[in-house]
């Protein structure tokens, strides 16, 4: 490595060949590999590696997923972003006002709270999470979280617990069987979906706690409309191409999911469900996710065929590599 290279890529490249890291990291630029790399283990018990094609639960990536089918629905007539949730669900109006829209739980100003502390080393503890397997198994939890003012942002899974409602209800479809039909066929991703992760495919990651134990315990056994979605890197790049290539969802449906709603600061923003990060000259829409032995960030560019993938399965590692490759993006120029 010579002296020139950049502190960001030689950070990066010190980390992922670290023990720190457990994944698999795909960065393409204009359709050219920049960064490959997979390390540490799927699964520790048999010594089986991570690889590109290894399939990693990806927790709140997952809401990427329930935006697109929400787009989807109200491209096909079904529904509409302004529509308000207890229109949809007559049965939960003794629970929401009637300006709870679909609209506002997808940018996470509606004023709902959430049901977990995302910031807690553990935020599912307490819960049964054997039995949190469905979308109706949330709702007791959805209905005690508290409520505030709407139009701030204010992060709330418990908001997208909601929208897969919607979606179960108007597709009259089980949100996973709904996501399958409405989004994953149709984007040609063969191998995403909601296994249940005490019955895992034999090419997924196992999770990892700081301890060294798998999380099977500490996350809800199957993903849900707020996160938990199981894919690769291959698959999302399907997503990817056919969201910039416009197969998925109409162009003006894009434009709303994929619009800042919250700036966060000069870089970084909140659409409808998607993440917006300015680096390289380049905006990237995409999503992070973060579980107990689970840590995602994913982006990609509607203009050209570039993409970040990181996804692991130990810790948060996957915030510090994504936080380096903008880094290495912003301070390096590509031919």
């Amino acid at each position: 490595m010579n002296s020139t290279e950049p502190s960001a890529e030689r950070e990066l490249r010190d980390l992922l060949q670290s023990d720190a890291f457990s994944g698999v990291v795909a960065v393409a630029i204009e359709g050219r590999p920049l960064i490959e790399f997979t390390g540490g283990f799927a699964e520790r018990r048999t010594g089986r590696r991570n690889a590109f094609q290894t399939r990693f639960a990806t927790a709140s990536v997952g809401k990427m997923f329930t935006a697109v089918c929400i787009g989807r629905l109200v491209d096909a007539g079904r529904c509409g972003f302004d529509q308000p949730l207890v229109d949809i669900i007559p049965a939960l109006q003794p629970h929401f006002d009637h300006d709870l829209s679909l609209a506002s739980l997808l940018s996470h100003q509606s004023g709902l709270g959430d049901y977990i502390d995302d910031d807690a080393e553990l935020p599912f503890a307490g819960m049964n999470v054997a039995r949190l397997d469905c979308t109706d198994a949330f709702l007791p939890y959805v209905l005690q979280a508290p409520r505030h003012p709407a139009g701030t942002f204010r992060y709330s899974s418990a908001g997208f617990i909601l929208l897969g409602f919607a979606i179960e209800v108007i597709s009259g479809l089980p949100y996973p069987a709904a996501i399958e039909q409405w989004v994953m066929e149709p984007a040609g991703m063969k191998f995403t979906g909601f296994p249940a992760l005490d019955d895992p495919p034999e090419d997924m990651a196992v999770g990892y706690l700081p301890d060294g134990s798998p999380n099977l315990d500490h996350v809800p056994r199957v993903g849900g409309p707020d996160g938990g979605i199981v894919t690769n890197v291959d698959d999302l790049r399907k997503f990817f191409c056919c969201l910039r290539e416009g197969s998925l969802i109409q162009e003006s449906t894009r434009q709303f999911l994929c619009r800042s709603v919250s700036q966060f600061d000069n870089v970084a923003a909140y659409g409808h469900g998607f993440h917006i990060v300015t680096a390289g000259g380049r905006m990237w829409y995409g999503h992070t996710g973060s579980d107990p032995g689970v840590s995602a960030r994913i982006a990609f560019s509607m203009d050209s065929e570039s993409s970040i993938v990181v996804l692991c399965n130990y810790g948060s590692v996957a915030f510090r590599v994504f936080r380096l490759v903008l880094q290495w993006l912003n301070h390096t120029t590509f031919p």
